[in-house]
């Protein structure tokens, strides 16, 4: 699942897109994968064509969490080239509205936006620091503080 082992692997996937001045303050990996009900047919049918299935509709991101803002890197596929880049303002009063949840396994999170909607799923084994990172993500988005 985890495709960055290496720490220093998201902070160099997001320097390209930072701002001057602008600091990284916490990152973190997560899929959106496709809905259970797609899935469970798939895999009724063959659990080996089923799971090839799945993994190509699963989408691969890598969030940063700036001063200024919320970047959303979508990798694809086992490249690590950027497929497609959201950003939310989070320093001009129109913060973008946002759930999110942390349970024993997920951290969730949500982004509510008509324009560019996101939503994934952060494993607390995505990559190292994942669950802290997503974590502290979800508490800065949502004003409310991290429950671990």
């Amino acid at each position: 699942m985890a495709r960055f082992k290496d720490p220093n692997v998201p902070a160099a996937a997001f320097a390209p897109y930072l701002e001057p001045g602008e600091q990284l303050r916490n990152v973190a990996f997560g899929v959106k994968q496709p809905n259970l009900l797609l899935m469970l047919p798939l895999f009724a049918l063959a659990v080996l064509p089923g799971a090839i299935a799945v993994a190509l509709l699963t989408k691969e991101y890598v969030i940063g969490l700036t001063d200024r803002r919320l970047i959303v890197l979508r990798f694809k596929g086992k490249s690590v080239s950027v497929q497609e880049v959201l950003d939310y303002r989070l320093d001009n009063g129109q913060r973008p509205h946002v759930k999110a949840s942390t349970g024993p396994v997920f951290t969730h999170i949500e982004i509510e936006d008509p324009a560019k909607p996101f939503v994934a799923k952060f494993h607390r084994m995505g990559m190292p620091g994942n669950r802290e990172g997503a974590m502290a993500i979800a508490a800065a988005l949502t004003g409310q503080p991290a429950i671990v």
